[in-house]
């Protein structure tokens, strides 16, 4: 088995940037994974600048129990399902970034 990289899934956000504890526990990402994996040491490398990083995700919790009743992914989720207004923009937002997620798997799978 060759791991390709690692997702984080992101939960809360402060205007524009993560909350602090988030932020701290993130930031010992890089290190921990290559740790964990036997490779080299990686203390001077962050989170935004790991190559191993494949994405960081939203939760999208608005759009979770919705999809959950609708037995479809999150991204597929259709007025029909609840997903008006607001929610719809977030549809297209999480159809963008597991799209963007599915790219950078595909690469890196050769």
């Amino acid at each position: 088995m060759k791991p390709i990289g690692y997702v984080i899934s992101r939960f809360s956000v402060r205007a524009d940037r993560p909350a602090k504890a988030f932020a701290r526990w993130s930031s010992r990402i890089p290190a921990e994974f290559r740790r964990l994996l036997g490779g080299e040491e990686a203390e001077a490398l962050s989170v935004e600048t790991d190559p191993f990083k494949l994405a960081t995700m939203k939760d999208y919790r608005s759009l979770m129990p919705m999809a959950m009743e609708a037995h479809k992914p999150m991204f597929s989720l259709t007025p029909a399902d609840g997903a008006i207004g607001g929610h719809q923009k977030a549809v297209q937002g999480c159809f963008e970034d597991y799209a963007e997620l599915v790219a950078k798997v595909m690469a890196r799978m050769v």
